[in-house]
């Protein structure tokens, strides 16, 4: 059996709340982190926090394949459903709710994390796997090994002056 080599959109749903439900700082740090390559390292302070919202909206808009998949249940679907609602609530405000500072001041984020730390509760920290992500990964791992490994930039340069590329 190949290695999994992406997680289940279970697993993706679950990292998305779990990031809701994170303190503010350990939110900051993960934003940082996941803009790097936009800020050479520096804070992502700019990007805001859409990010967060976004990764939810991105998880949880497969819920209903996942239940036709047995990845989730309606329980599980009506318990995430609410955190989405309030954080989607806010989208478009010109409140300053998506601003960085917000996370540690706004209540609405505080309620955010109280929210999200109940669904968590109710999610627990497995693979979830089905015949549809199955396949997906599958065939992730299959493109991974058949890909040829990235050549150096002086590896580049030996192709270009041989005519291979």
């Amino acid at each position: 059996m190949p290695k999994r080599i992406m997680a289940t959109r279970y697993q993706m749903l679950r990292e998305a709340v779990s990031n809701l439900a994170a303190p503010a700082d350990e939110q900051v740090a993960y934003l940082d982190r996941i803009f790097v390559q936009c800020t050479g390292g520096g804070s992502a302070e700019a990007y805001g926090n859409n990010e967060l919202g976004l990764e939810l909206d991105d998880s949880f808009m497969a819920h209903r394949h996942m239940i036709e998949f047995g990845e989730i249940n309606d329980a599980k679907v009506a318990a995430v459903k609410g955190l989405y609602d309030f954080v989607n609530s806010h989208r478009g405000d010109n409140n300053n709710f998506w601003d960085r500072k917000a996370l540690f001041v706004d209540p609405r984020w505080r309620e955010v994390r109280t929210m999200a730390a109940q669904v968590l509760a109710q999610l627990p920290d497995e693979l979830r796997e089905s015949d549809y992500t199955r396949e997906l990964s599958n065939e992730a791992a299959a493109r991974a090994v058949a890909a040829p490994a990235p050549l150096s930039a002086l590896g580049r340069l030996k192709a270009v002056l041989s005519g291979q590329q």
